[in-house]
This record gives structure tokens, C-alpha cells and sequence, in this order.
């Protein structure tokens, strides 16, 4: 029986179309340099797992040839959170069907801290029961260490949870971890999976 269900954020609840557009509008770049910054080398996933902004947009902002001020900086780090909040009203409905099941709602993300701030300020943090953000924990998906935390803390049996991801390798460590989990394709297909798991 599932007992929580627990969403990641990107893609699954949020799909801005300007996520990479509008940061890189607002530096005077092309978007496309900015995407190849943004996701560069290791710096993305040690930004998830609590590097600093300054670790993570300083050295994004000196490859894009924009002066690594304090105020870019903050600039990126506010904008980059408050994008990614903004889910869609179709996956806002999927979480309060959940919820009015009766289950745990949890949310797992790979995310930095001014992200999960910025969770914690949107207006739908309200449906959820958890949030589990890598860069509070220090370690990020697909690492098995994430699961189990969020797992101890729902205080369910792995088993008991089911588990929406829109990258396959995150999907494989929920299931190595013994949860329940689906690979994201569509606000339609989840509904049909959770259908299928009994819960809507």
C-alpha cells in the first residue's frame, strides 16, 4: 500500500519555457551560451549539494565574460529559485488530489538553498506535508543516502512510497532504495501511474 507520495520539482511540477531565457536576457547573453554555463562541469551538481552562490554563479558569470559582482550573483541566485517555483496548475492539482488521499505528500529535489527558500515561500508549499531539498541533506540524487533520509523522515516503509522523477537515474535510485518510482512523461501519464498505484 502507498503511504507517501513524493514529487521532484523540475519538470515533473515545473516546466517554466524561460528558465534559461530570461536569466540570460537579463545579463545581455545569448541563451544558448547561458545554458552551456549553466550546466558546465561539476559546478551545477555541487551547487545541489550546498556549495555556495558565489562557488556556483561566480565562476558561470566570468565564462560568460559578465562581471562576477555580488549584486550578479544575488541577481542569478533569486532568479533561478523564483523560476523553478512556478508550477503548473495541472501538477498543483495532481499534489492536492494526492494529498486528499489521505497520503504524505513529499517533495525531493535536487536543488540549492535559495531554491528550497524559495519553496518554502511559494503558495503551494502549503500542500505539501515534506520538503527534501540536497543541498540541506549535502548529498543529491541519485545518491542512495537521499532516499533513505527522506524515507526515515516520512517514517514509512520504502515500499510505501511512490516516487515521480523526469531523469532516469534518479528513477533507478528510488527503486534501488526500494521505493516505488515512475519516470516522468506528462501531468497525464503521472495521473494515470498514482491510478494504478491506488492512490487516485
Amino acid at each position: 500500500m502507498i503511504r507517501a507520495v513524493v514529487f521532484d520539482l523540475g519538470q515533473v511540477l515545473s516546466s517554466p519555457p524561460d528558465i534559461y531565457s530570461h536569466p540570460a536576457g537579463l545579463l545581455g547573453v545569448p541563451t544558448d551560451d547561458f545554458i552551456a554555463a549553466y550546466w558546465h562541469g561539476s559546478g551545477r551538481r555541487e551547487y545541489d549539494e550546498g556549495a555556495s552562490d558565489e562557488a556556483y554563479w561566480g565562476p558561470l558569470l566570468t565564462r560568460l565574460g559578465v562581471p562576477a559582482s555580488a549584486e550578479n550573483v544575488e541577481l542569478l541566485a533569486s532568479t533561478d529559485a523564483t523560476i523553478w517555483t512556478r508550477i503548473r496548475p495541472s501538477a498543483e492539482q495532481l499534489i492536492v488530489d494526492a494529498k486528499a488521499s489521505g497520503r504524505l505528500i513529499g517533495l525531493l529535489s535536487n536543488a540549492p538553498r535559495p531554491l528550497g527558500e524559495a519553496i518554502n515561500a511559494a503558495p503551494w508549499r502549503r500542500h505539501i506535508d515534506r520538503v527534501y531539498v540536497s543541498a540541506l541533506i549535502g548529498a543529491a540524487k541519485p545518491k542512495r543516502e537521499i532516499y533513505d533520509h527522506a524515507a526515515a523522515d516520512l517514517g514509512v516503509a520504502a515500499s510505501e512510497i511512490a516516487f515521480i522523477d523526469d531523469r532516469p537515474e534518479n528513477v533507478d535510485g528510488a527503486l534501488a532504495a526500494g521505493w516505488q518510482a515512475h519516470l516522468w512523461v506528462d501531468d497525464d501519464d503521472t495521473r494515470a501511474w498514482l491510478s494504478s498505484c491506488g492512490v487516485l
